[in-house]
């Protein structure tokens, strides 16, 4: 017998997720014959060094962290660059670019949800980056995981949202674009989506998500009036039921691979 529980909140990822971290590639053009290469060299690093210094116990924000990132990123290009275009390249963080159809999916969502943001970024990176976006409005919570001073995937930082939110866990979902942050939601016991918008492969560490899409618009249009729905002898898969039913496909070929 299936049992099921509704969604009242919704937790969501901030970079990659509400806004695009391929727009610093753009700022990348200053220095760079290839920018996107750059730029992804750059974000693989960051997250490189998160991991690093959690499991090392050597905390440093994520403003800190970017900046030793991106001088060895530098360094493996083999270019020399200014402290003026460094600081620039840095502000884009603080700068950042939505995708498109962000802002309105979240105006219809905070009419049924209580939505928060769950960030790796420091304090200073989150304010900045939601108030250039205008998105600041759209969330009662903007929480960073500089409050317990580990980074994503740690059990502790999807404990942060719960305790913050005063929701249980599975009456909470959690949005993300990123394979790492997806798999460690998951692993915590929340319901999961995720935003896959370039067909990536999900990373093979034994679980997978309970919704697939594409953007934000599938994601508004599958959980309305939704139900979690957990269904015994389904693999453990939790399936999101809802009332428009063009996601569930999508969620059904992603639950059957």
């Amino acid at each position: 017998m299936a049992t099921s529980r509704r969604v009242k909140g919704i937790a969501f990822d901030m970079y990659g997720t509400l806004v695009d971290v391929g727009a610093v590639a753009e700022a990348c053009k200053e220095i760079a014959s290839d920018p996107i290469a750059f730029n992804a060299h750059w974000r693989a690093k960051q997250l490189e060094y998160t991991l690093l210094r959690s499991l090392m116990g050597t905390y440093q924000d994520f403003w800190r962290v970017s900046e030793p990132a991106l001088a060895f990123t530098i360094r493996r290009f083999g270019l020399q660059v200014s402290s003026e275009h460094r600081r620039r390249l840095m502000e884009t963080w603080l700068h950042p670019k939505p995708y498109p159809e962000v802002a309105a999916a979240l105006s219809r969502l905070k009419e049924r949800y209580a939505l928060a943001v769950l960030s790796n970024s420091s304090p200073k990176m989150l304010r900045a980056g939601l108030q250039h976006t205008a998105l600041t409005p759209c969330f009662r919570w903007v929480i960073s995981v500089d409050a317990i001073r580990l980074y994503k995937p740690s059990p502790s930082v999807y404990q942060l949202a719960v305790t913050k939110m005063k929701l249980r866990k599975e009456e909470m979902l959690f949005v993300s674009s990123n394979s790492f942050d997806v798999v460690g939601a998951k692993s915590f016991g929340f319901k999961v989506c995720w935003i896959n918008r370039t067909g990536a492969p999900l990373d093979r560490l034994g679980v997978k998500p309970d919704l697939l899409v594409r953007s934000f618009d599938e994601l508004a249009a599958a959980i309305p009036n939704a139900r979690l729905l957990t269904v015994p002898g389904a693999n453990h898969y939790t399936i999101l039921f809802a009332l428009n039913p063009h996601p569930l496909v999508e969620v059904q070929r992603f639950l059957s691979d």
